[in-house]
Protein backbone atom coordinates (compact mmCIF):
# COMPACT_ATOMS: atom_id res chain seq x y z
CA UNK A 1 0.00 0.00 0.00
CA UNK A 2 1.18 3.65 -1.05
CA UNK A 3 2.11 6.13 1.90
CA UNK A 4 1.58 9.64 1.62
CA UNK A 5 5.15 11.81 1.41
CA UNK A 6 4.73 15.70 1.79
CA UNK A 7 7.60 17.71 0.46
CA UNK A 8 7.49 20.92 -0.11
CA UNK A 9 8.36 22.89 -2.93
CA UNK A 10 12.26 24.11 -2.60
CA UNK A 11 12.94 20.22 -1.38
CA UNK A 12 11.65 18.93 -4.16
CA UNK A 13 14.05 21.25 -5.92
CA UNK A 14 16.56 20.41 -4.13
CA UNK A 15 16.16 16.76 -4.61
CA UNK A 16 15.70 17.11 -8.53
CA UNK A 17 19.32 19.04 -8.77
CA UNK A 18 20.57 16.39 -6.58
CA UNK A 19 19.30 13.30 -8.76
CA UNK A 20 20.59 15.69 -11.56
CA UNK A 21 24.14 15.19 -10.06
CA UNK A 22 23.95 11.79 -10.29
CA UNK A 23 23.44 11.59 -14.75
CA UNK A 24 26.92 13.26 -14.93
CA UNK A 25 30.11 11.41 -15.58
CA UNK A 26 32.92 11.78 -14.01
CA UNK A 27 34.31 15.08 -16.44
CA UNK A 28 31.28 16.48 -16.20
CA UNK A 29 29.60 15.70 -19.17
CA UNK A 30 25.92 14.28 -19.33
CA UNK A 31 25.32 10.60 -19.44
CA UNK A 32 22.45 10.91 -21.50
CA UNK A 33 20.86 7.40 -20.74
CA UNK A 34 21.06 8.34 -16.90
CA UNK A 35 19.69 11.36 -18.14
CA UNK A 36 16.55 10.29 -19.80
CA UNK A 37 16.06 7.47 -17.44
CA UNK A 38 15.99 10.13 -14.78
CA UNK A 39 13.45 12.32 -16.94
CA UNK A 40 11.59 9.60 -17.33
CA UNK A 41 11.28 8.93 -13.49
CA UNK A 42 10.53 12.03 -12.46
CA UNK A 43 8.05 12.76 -14.99
CA UNK A 44 5.79 9.66 -13.57
CA UNK A 45 6.07 11.53 -10.38
CA UNK A 46 5.22 14.93 -11.46
CA UNK A 47 2.50 14.01 -13.87
CA UNK A 48 1.06 11.87 -10.22
CA UNK A 49 1.47 14.98 -8.18
CA UNK A 50 0.23 17.58 -10.62
CA UNK A 51 3.88 19.21 -10.45
CA UNK A 52 4.79 21.15 -13.87
CA UNK A 53 9.09 21.25 -13.75
CA UNK A 54 10.18 23.76 -16.01
CA UNK A 55 14.16 23.15 -16.57
CA UNK A 56 17.05 24.31 -18.68
CA UNK A 57 20.98 23.86 -19.11
CA UNK A 58 22.84 26.38 -18.96
CA UNK A 59 26.37 27.08 -20.77
CA UNK A 60 29.09 29.49 -21.62
CA UNK A 61 32.45 30.30 -22.62
CA UNK A 62 34.30 32.97 -20.23
CA UNK A 63 35.84 35.84 -22.64
CA UNK A 64 39.24 36.13 -23.08
CA UNK A 65 40.17 32.23 -22.04
CA UNK A 66 40.46 29.24 -24.52
CA UNK A 67 38.02 26.17 -23.78
CA UNK A 68 40.21 23.51 -21.89
CA UNK A 69 41.85 20.68 -24.17
CA UNK A 70 39.50 17.86 -24.69
CA UNK A 71 36.25 20.10 -24.79
CA UNK A 72 33.99 18.19 -27.83
CA UNK A 73 30.64 20.21 -28.27
CA UNK A 74 27.72 19.07 -27.60
CA UNK A 75 29.59 15.63 -25.97
CA UNK A 76 31.81 17.10 -23.38
CA UNK A 77 31.91 20.17 -21.59
CA UNK A 78 34.07 21.63 -18.60
CA UNK A 79 31.19 21.09 -16.13
CA UNK A 80 32.90 24.81 -14.32
CA UNK A 81 31.16 26.14 -17.50
CA UNK A 82 27.40 24.26 -17.78
CA UNK A 83 25.11 24.85 -15.02
CA UNK A 84 21.18 23.10 -14.77
CA UNK A 85 18.53 25.85 -13.51
CA UNK A 86 14.84 23.54 -12.82
CA UNK A 87 11.48 25.42 -11.21
CA UNK A 88 8.35 24.30 -10.58
CA UNK A 89 7.10 27.66 -9.03
CA UNK A 90 7.36 29.22 -12.68
CA UNK A 91 8.40 29.25 -16.31
CA UNK A 92 12.05 30.44 -15.90
CA UNK A 93 12.60 33.84 -17.63
CA UNK A 94 16.20 35.31 -18.62
CA UNK A 95 16.76 36.85 -15.56
CA UNK A 96 17.48 33.63 -13.93
CA UNK A 97 19.76 32.74 -16.40
CA UNK A 98 21.27 36.30 -16.01
CA UNK A 99 21.35 35.57 -12.35
CA UNK A 100 22.92 32.34 -12.72
CA UNK A 101 25.45 33.74 -14.57
CA UNK A 102 26.01 36.47 -12.68
CA UNK A 103 26.68 33.96 -9.60
CA UNK A 104 28.76 31.43 -11.69
CA UNK A 105 30.68 32.87 -14.72
CA UNK A 106 33.00 35.86 -14.53
CA UNK A 107 33.10 37.11 -18.04
CA UNK A 108 30.69 34.94 -19.74
CA UNK A 109 30.21 34.97 -23.72
CA UNK A 110 29.06 32.80 -26.01
CA UNK A 111 25.57 31.87 -23.48
CA UNK A 112 23.44 28.75 -24.63
CA UNK A 113 20.48 27.24 -23.24
CA UNK A 114 18.95 24.47 -24.07
CA UNK A 115 15.55 22.55 -22.49
CA UNK A 116 17.05 18.64 -23.65
CA UNK A 117 17.41 16.79 -20.30
CA UNK A 118 20.45 15.11 -21.61
CA UNK A 119 21.78 18.22 -22.67
CA UNK A 120 22.58 17.21 -26.54
CA UNK A 121 20.76 18.66 -28.74
CA UNK A 122 18.80 21.87 -29.49
CA UNK A 123 21.57 24.42 -27.75
CA UNK A 124 20.40 27.44 -28.68
CA UNK A 125 21.68 31.35 -28.12
CA UNK A 126 20.25 33.34 -25.20
CA UNK A 127 18.66 36.06 -27.51
CA UNK A 128 17.00 33.74 -29.36
CA UNK A 129 16.32 31.15 -26.50
CA UNK A 130 14.44 34.04 -24.81
CA UNK A 131 12.81 36.25 -27.81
Amino acid sequence: MPFPISLSQADYESLVELARRGTLNSDGSVNQDKALGLEAWLQRIELANHVHRYEIWVQWQEQGMPLPAGTDFPNSWPPSLREHLALTSRPIARSDVEQLLRHKARQPTSVLVTRDPAARVGWTELDVFFK
